[in-house]
């Protein structure tokens, strides 16, 4: 990828019209009043920020709704996820619920007292979440000032936890673990040495990425709401996936030859020592009934398995998991594109007004929210087809053969994801459709082959080393926190897996922003660096010095 990418900077420079050996600043660099100029062509109309860069005077741009048969597919899908969660789904919990509960019937326990410090588990959950934000935001300052340095410290400190891991490896007798870590130590190494004249540019783009975010603080809340909305959409399809899998209407259940009410049913799990009767050895659990006349638990009334069986086809599930991965896309590819509208908003304007923010969310909800759903739907499919796979493995016969098409179908999604991200930045900046914006990116890497690829590759280095650092900061927090409540060292742990879990995610969430800030950049300095001269001078500088550095140094 990287050879590729070095190969095709020969024509990432031709694109500009320049050969190698005379891009200098002044190549780059129009007139001041040009670019302003320009920057004020750049006039939001009612679905697009910026009108593309071409020969050919635009037009006001016409507001419609882009690729909306999609768009209805979602939100007909969406209600029909809620009908199925809150109709069959929590009707089903419910029922279930009841019937292990009612007391006429229940299998003899033993009482364990277990102290769990729940008020203690519950703050330590909160304290480490706002933690993991304030550091997340931290850092995003700290890559505004730090950029290029971040990613170079970040990449070697990286190398040195391979290169660690496999020395405690070796020192504890594990040969082929202490081999393995020092050939990825080397594989990194390699890597950074072919990208080192890259990193400048990279550096610059961090800085200016977070700079723009930063100047748009409403975009973090929105993108912890999009996280709140993720959580409610993975609740309610759970519900819908219930209330498919378990129908209400199965009414009896059948053991040895005798039907039971499924009401008076109960599932256990495998060696249950909390009943009296015989000892379950399935290891997909086993049932036990009850019967209406003598409402107590026998050996007679026990069957492996499970008490009702899923009544799901492979079409349903196959299904419910586009319904899983196409909700979660959709919702993080929205807040993609709300980060993206804001930030170009930012390049192409000196007065990007008073809601920046919420108009690029209304054009993400409304005129491009139908090519958000199609791109999304795509990577759902792909993500379904290999969960499906993935579950195939079991196969032994087919097993190696399942195996290597998931391996392609990853790297197929992979290069979807990418070309995705890409084409919501297209389409939040221009207002394409999903099939123009296509075009547009297809366009970008055929003129700048793998650079924008490489350039992700390089920041997300120092990005996910943030959420790292974070997870491990607020994971010694959570600790702290256990031992000065007074918990015992197995709850001290916990809050430390909590800490690290929590904190992670949060600082995740807050430079997913970022990496989409950085994506819209790119994407506005390959369009049309000269706008940002007449906007943010001393941040073109910046870029521009960069770039040209890259340039001489590069050679091709």
């Amino acid at each position: 990828k990287i050879c590729l990418g070095m190969s095709a900077y020969s024509s990432n420079v031709k694109m500009h019209g320049v050969p190698p050996q005379q891009a200098t600043y002044a190549n780059y660099a129009p007139s001041m009043a040009q670019s302003k100029a320009q920057a004020a062509a750049f006039v939001p109309g009612n679905m697009r920020i910026g009108t593309p860069p071409t020969p050919k005077q635009q037009q006001a741009p016409v507001s419609k709704c882009n690729d909306s048969f999609f768009a209805i597919l979602f939100i007909a899908h969406f209600i029909l996820i809620g009908w199925l969660g809150f109709s069959k789904g929590i009707p089903e919990i419910e029922g279930t619920a009841e019937s292990t509960s009612n007391a006429d019937f229940k299998a003899p326990t033993e009482t364990i007292d277990v102290d769990i410090p729940t008020t203690a588990l519950f703050t330590c959950i909160f304290l480490t979440l706002a933690m993991g934000a304030v550091l997340g935001l931290a850092y995003v300052k700290l890559c505004l000032t730090w950029g290029e340095n971040l990613i170079h410290y970040s990449t070697r400190a990286l190398i040195g936890l391979y290169i660690l891991f496999g020395v405690l490896f070796v020192g504890y007798g594990s040969t082929f673990g202490g081999i393995l870590c020092f050939i990825v130590a080397a594989i990194i190494a390699c890597w950074y040495s072919c990208v080192q004249r890259l990193i400048a540019f990279a550096g610059a783009n961090l800085s200016v990425a977070c700079d723009g975010a930063s100047k748009f603080p409403t975009l973090f809340i929105v993108a912890f709401a999009a996280l709140a909305m993720n959580i409610v959409w993975v609740v309610l399809w759970g519900f819908a996936m219930i209330g498919v899998a378990k129908p209400s209407d199965v009414a009896v259940v059948d053991i040895n030859g005798q039907t039971y009410e499924s009401s008076l049913c109960v599932d256990y799990a495998k060696d249950d020592s909390m009943r009296d009767n015989e000892y379950c050895t399935n290891e997909g659990g086993c049932c036990d009934c009850a019967s209406n006349t003598a409402p107590s638990w026998s050996d007679l009334s026990d069957r492996d398995g499970a008490c009702i069986n899923p009544t799901m086809t492979q079409i349903t599930y196959f299904g419910m998991l586009i319904s899983f991965y196409w909700g979660s896309s959709v919702i993080s590819n929205v807040m993609h594109c709300v980060t993206a509208g804001a930030i170009a908003s930012w390049w192409f304007k000196t007065d990007v007004g008073s809601t920046p923010v919420f108009d690029s969310f209304y054009r993400a909800m409304t005129t491009s929210f139908g090519s958000i759903c199609l791109g999304s739907l795509l990577v759902a499919i792909l993500k379904a087809v290999r969960q499906l796979l993935r579950e195939a493995r079991n196969n032994r016969n087919a097993g190696l053969f399942i195996c290597i098409i998931d391996c392609c179908l990853s790297c197929v999604e992979w290069l979807l994801t990418m070309f995705n991200k890409y084409a919501f930045v297209y389409v939040s900046i221009y207002g394409y459709d999903f099939k123009t914006a296509g075009s547009a990116v297809w366009k970008l890497f055929t003129e700048q082959g793998f650079i924008p690829i490489i350039n992700d590759d390089i920041i997300d280095t120092a990005l996910s080393f943030g959420c790292l650092g974070s997870g491990v900061i607020t994971g010694f927090v959570g600790y702290a926190y256990g031992a000065g409540a007074g918990v015992s060292d197995e709850y001290k742990l916990v809050m430390f897996v909590i800490g690290v879990v929590a904190g992670f995610a949060m600082s995740q969430v807050t430079l997913n922003v970022i990496a989409s800030a950085i994506a819209t950049v790119y994407v506005c300095w390959a369009e049309n660096k000269q706008a940002l001269q007449g906007t943010n001078p001393a941040h073109f500088n910046t870029l521009n010095s960069a770039w040209t550095k890259r340039v001489q140094e590069i050679g091709v």
